[in-house]
């Protein structure tokens, strides 16, 4: 695992994805939080590997995300086609310092999940119902049409949470952006959910909890083997079927890098 914390990193990724673990290891006769902070990549082979997975005690907080991602750049990343990452304060500032040129994606996932506790359950079903059908959208200015109208129609009664999406509405629509087979994946974060997955089976088969640090980055590491070695082996079927579009897309986005 420290080994793939520091390797050195292919200078170019079509996509990243980032998030957060929150989990409890045992100290002594106490438990004390921990956060569990996974970046995955899309190489431009199309497939998946964990570029890093690192653990911090206490909660989620952004200069340990800091830490993270400019290590990240410090062993070799330079360009990044996409980002998908959840809203946590602060960190959409940060990918942007770090990658200016790449496309930044808010977790739709993380949004309606959001959104079903802050509205009310019948608002929040129609909340869902109307994202839906923006996601299945052929024309990204019609998307964009659509989430300003949906956010107009609910913003008298939840006004501040329909503020802070809707100022964010590019980040969301990111995704539409890109060839339809890839667009459910670049919507959300669910390529690291693949390793929380794994790990949160293994909490669950423990007790709830990891006996040591050495424990869970013992399983961390099982974890991230069984997934590269495994479903992770070769590309997906949706990237494969347009990985020559975003390796255009990525081309000729960063052509004048080589010039």
């Amino acid at each position: 695992l420290e080994l793939r914390n520091t390797r050195p990193l292919d200078p170019d990724m079509l996509a990243l994805f980032i998030d957060g673990k929150y989990v409890e290891v045992k100290e002594g006769d106490r438990l004390r939080p921990a956060c569990i902070y996974v970046v995955v990549g899309l190489g431009r082979d199309g497939k998946k590997r964990v570029l890093a997975c690192v653990t911090h005690p206490g909660r989620e907080n952004l200069e340990d995300w800091k830490k993270v991602l400019r290590s990240l750049v410090e062993r070799g990343l330079r360009r990044v086609l996409h980002i998908a990452q959840d809203d946590f304060p602060g960190l959409l500032g940060v990918v942007r310092g770090l990658f200016a040129r790449s496309d930044s994606q808010l977790c739709i996932v993380h949004m309606l999940r959001n959104a079903r506790s802050h509205l009310a359950k019948s608002d929040a079903a129609e909340f869902v119902q109307r994202i839906r059908t923006i996601k299945a959208s052929w024309d990204p200015d019609l998307a964009a049409k659509q989430f300003d109208d949906l956010c107009n129609h609910f913003s008298a009664a939840y006004p501040s949470f329909i503020a802070e999406i809707s100022k964010k509405r590019d980040h969301y629509l990111s995704f539409l952006k890109y060839p339809e087979a890839i667009r459910r994946t670049f919507s959300t974060t669910n390529a690291v959910e693949a390793v929380n997955g794994q790990l949160e089976r293994l909490r669950r088969n423990s007790g709830g909890y990891f006996q040591s640090d050495d424990t869970l980055k013992l399983k961390l590491g099982l974890s991230i083997t069984f997934l590269e070695e495994g479903n992770w082996a070769s590309p997906a079927a949706g990237v494969r079927s347009c990985l020559h579009q975003l390796n255009a897309m990525f081309q000729k986005r960063f052509e004048e890098d080589s010039e």
